[in-house]
């Protein structure tokens, strides 16, 4: 795990000398403030009772040590993501097939719209969970098969219950039973969440970080966490963004259950509105195209996004 800290690190140092750069030469329009808001902990989820659950957590075990998985460590899917030279899987069922056995399936529910962790190149499943996906079929003797959907569909898919945590109001229709083996979306561990689904144990700290345009320099005199607070606190009126959903949503607008800690306050009476986009992609473009003043996200796949736009 100190490897994949430091490989973390020198992706977001990277990632900020790209901005940087951009910048000097006017091609830039968007920059991350490099200060962490939150500490959380991304984990693949499970049906409540499954019998992968010491399976998978022995494979995260493995994928953590020095050895990996099948020879694959975590570290260097991370490597893979930071370099670009991370591969896509290529052709994988999305459906298991009509009057096949499914116990010879491994189904995994995902939304492929939070790169580096799950995304498509072109027509093809890419990402950190995706290849995870793929070693944990191999090591199950299974065949792959990767269900995309919305991120508020995730959990209701994998729970096999009408899970409604996620969606954007409140709702959520429930599913014909248990439809995946496992969840792998860059979900971050909540005890709202642990009443619906069992998570594995966790592969990845993450934390949430705020993207502004490169001339706001409402935020360039903070240090802490707590000055980036007292910053947004005064963006009265100005409107926010962030992915339907993820954490950096639920940081703008607040966790009415109570359950995320201190940090998730909200910001709900400060902006006129926090829109919500089904990737942080789209929102880092409407921050491009200045119609938010800050996007919140998770500071990895805002990194990515961030480069993205700036090019």
């Amino acid at each position: 795990m100190k490897k994949l800290l430091a490989t973390i690190v020198s992706v977001f140092l990277a990632a900020l000398f790209a901005v940087s750069m951009t910048a000097c030469n006017g091609g830039s329009v968007v920059k991350i403030i490099e200060i962490d808001l939150t500490e959380e902990e991304y984990a693949f989820i499970l049906p409540k009772g499954s019998e992968l659950t010491d399976t998978i957590n022995g494979y995260i075990a493995d994928l953590k040590s020095e050895e990996g998985l099948n020879g694959v460590t975590i570290d260097e899917l991370f490597d893979a993501e930071a370099e670009g030279t991370a591969e896509n899987l290529g052709e994988v069922l999305t459906e298991v097939p009509a009057g096949a056995d499914r116990s010879e399936y491994f189904v995994v529910a995902t939304n492929a719209e939070f790169a580096p962790f799950e995304y498509f190149q072109g027509a093809y499943f890419a990402g950190i969970d995706m290849h995870i996906a793929q070693l944990f079929a191999d090591a199950l003797g299974k065949t792959l098969v990767i269900r995309h959907m919305k991120f508020e569909s995730v959990i209701p898919t994998v729970a096999g219950t009408d899970y409604a945590g996620d969606s954007e109001d409140g709702t959520a229709e429930p599913p014909d039973g248990i439809q995946a083996d496992i969840g792998m979306a860059g979900l971050t561990v909540t005890p709202k969440r642990a009443e619906a689904v069992s998570f594995t144990d966790s592969y990845y700290n993450a934390a949430q970080r705020v993207a502004v345009l490169t001339e706001d320099t409402a935020f360039d005199e903070c240090q802490t966490k707590a000055d980036v607070v007292a910053v947004l606190n005064t963006l009265t009126g100005e409107v926010a963004g962030a992915a339907t959903g993820q954490t950096g949503y639920t940081y703008l607008a607040g966790d009415n259950s109570g359950t995320m800690g201190e940090d998730f306050k909200g910001f709900a009476d400060v902006f006129s509105e926090i829109k919500q986009y089904s990737s942080i992609g789209l929102a880092v473009q409407d921050l491009a195209g200045e119609r938010l003043r800050v996007v919140v996200g998770d500071k990895f796949t805002l990194a990515e996004a961030v480069n993205g736009i700036n090019g």
